[in-house]
């Protein structure tokens, strides 16, 4: 795997590091925290959507196309559903959706549609990422903000 794909997939993890820490450590500030952490995590997961169209408008076969485009338009559509309800809610629904990813990140490398290095480093920072989400819905649930 290039190693700027790793560094750079791992500092997209960081505004919501960021977020979380500066939620527990200046409750006042949770509402503004969390706000920017939803949607930029549903900005990733749409961006992860974005790349799936894009490798297979490049790569799928006719016949795999349809599917994989279609696959494509679910990240975006369900982070937007997450940003919509209540942030501990939308967290929780971007766990789920994170959580999700990985198969049909192992779809598209089975049709030959992603570089060979796909999947090492999409699995770890999909889960990492529904890891955040489920940490940061606790911190809500658990802390709600007056």
């Amino acid at each position: 795997m290039p190693r700027a794909a790793w560094w750079l997939g791992l500092t997209g993890m960081l505004p919501n590091v960021a977020a979380l820490a500066v939620m527990l450590a200046w409750p006042e500030a949770q509402g503004f925290a969390a706000h920017a952490a939803l949607v930029f995590s549903a900005m990733v997961a749409s961006f992860v959507g974005g790349t799936w169209w894009g490798l297979a408008a490049l790569r799928a076969s006719p016949g795999e196309l349809s599917r994989f485009l279609q696959l494509a338009i679910m990240p975006a559509l369900t982070a937007w559903l997450a940003v919509l309800v209540q942030p501990a809610t939308g967290f929780a629904i971007l766990a789920m959706l994170f959580a999700v990813l990985p198969p049909t990140d192992r779809r598209l490398q089975a049709a030959g549609v992603t570089p060979g290095w796909w999947l090492a480093q999409r699995r770890p920072l999909s889960y990492a990422m529904a890891v955040l989400q489920v940490v940061t819905s606790l911190v809500l649930f658990l802390n709600p903000a007056d």
